[in-house]
């Protein structure tokens, strides 16, 4: 027996913080809308382990997030706001430093833990008119007219849609079942992350070297905890791996130059590898991708979700100030032509800088500290910086 077709105004596949985001910030002008994620929602209890996975908010995520009501739901579990950023190279004089107090704002973003977005996402969307299909799965999807998509899932259950979101990740069906290619970039990185508790105050500043092994982050998370993330060669990575948790947290001190006193192992370790990914296209037939559907960035300065979120915030402006039909192939491609020019800049401008601090030669470290200091001392140039880094006017 054929199971009926469900209908939807919207279908967002992928339930990541992305995913999630999306389907709250466009369920305040749509009512018929779901949401197809592999996961079960996420839990979280006071006292709860600090997630591996943290993300640096800017301000701009942080307005979405304020926008679809969740932000003071992460505010009441965990979450850390940081007023300062220093960026320095290891056993050289380039040093930039960005302060809130050299802006409008009170703080530059705030720490949180993906595990804390999720749960405040969830109880969001248990709160709406989103219709959830958990551990479910894409198996296809096919135009069945001019103005639906049909969608089915690995359960038999089919769903038509005017438009269907591709919020599902680097490996995204939907962009499978669009036909829509991607160009690949091995950076030969390992990301690898943990927790440590610091012997210094982290002053609620972020902190990142740029060592001889990789970009080393110290992302605080609450008093004398941070989480970190080292960018480094496979090979290094497979070292600090299988060292020993005495021996690693002399790694990671002597790698941040002692910055924040020596670390501490608080947590397990995880790597994983890094990769540059761009879809040829972000929209086809009534689909568009975004997030990591659609783009993947180096981490080294923690963007990635954040370019995710201004994929939301635009895509559900242009859909909602649109007098067009949902799924019109022009808003979607004027969607594509704002956030794909923006994605790609950011990811070869961050490609750019891990080379170019990766340097060794003596003209380039002279260089390189010429520039970075040169910016840290000129205003304009580093308000330019700042913008993009908060996503809003300094």
């Amino acid at each position: 027996m054929v199971n009926a077709i469900q209908e939807f105004d919207i279908v967002i596949v992928g339930g990541g913080i992305v995913g999630a985001a999306a389907a709250c910030r466009l369920s305040k002008h749509y009512s018929r809308i779901a949401i197809v994620d592999m996961g079960s929602p996420t839990i979280w209890e006071p006292g709860e382990p600090y997630g591996l996975r943290v993300s640096a908010l800017n301000l701009a995520s942080i307005n979405l997030f304020k926008q679809i009501d969740i932000w003071n739901s992460i505010l009441s579990m965990r979450a850390c706001p940081y007023t300062s950023m220093v960026v320095w190279e290891q056993e050289g004089s380039a040093e930039i430093e960005f302060n809130a107090n050299e802006t409008s704002h009170a703080s530059l973003g705030a720490i949180v833990e993906n595990q804390v977005m999720l749960a405040a996402l969830d109880q969001a969307l248990n709160a709406s008119s989103v219709v959830r299909f958990n551990q479910s799965a894409l198996k296809n999807c096919h135009a069945i007219s001019g103005t639906s998509m049909l969608v089915e899932l690995d359960n038999d259950t089919r769903l038509s849609t005017k438009l269907l979101i591709g919020a599902d990740g680097q490996s995204s069906k939907v962009r499978e079942c669009a036909g829509i290619d991607t160009r690949h970039n091995k950076y030969h990185q390992f990301g690898l992350v943990a927790v440590v508790e610091t012997e210094k105050p982290h002053q609620h500043t972020a902190w990142q070297c740029f060592n001889h092994d990789g970009p080393l982050a110290l992302l605080p998370l609450s008093d004398n905890v941070c989480s970190i993330v080292w960018s480094v060669s496979e090979e290094r990575s497979n070292e600090l791996d299988a060292m020993n948790d005495t021996d690693f947290n002399q790694q990671i001190s002597s790698g941040s130059e002692y910055k924040l006193g020596q670390l501490k192992l608080i947590s397990a370790r995880k790597n994983f590898p890094l990769l540059g990914l761009q879809a040829e296209r972000y929209t086809g037939e009534r689909v568009v991708l975004m997030g990591d559907a659609a783009h993947v960035v180096h981490p080294l300065a923690g963007l990635g979700l954040n370019l995710g979120i201004a994929d939301v915030n635009c895509l559900a402006t242009l859909l909602t100030e649109s007098s067009r039909p949902l799924g019109s192939h022009r808003v979607l491609r004027q969607y594509e032509r704002e956030r794909k020019s923006e994605n790609v800049i950011m990811q070869h401008s961050l490609e750019w800088i891990d080379k170019l601090f990766r340097g060794e030669q003596q003209i380039t470290r002279s260089i390189r500290s010429a520039g970075v200091n040169m910016t840290n001392k000129t205003m304009p140039l580093k308000s330019i910086f700042m913008h993009k880094a908060l996503g809003i006017p300094v």
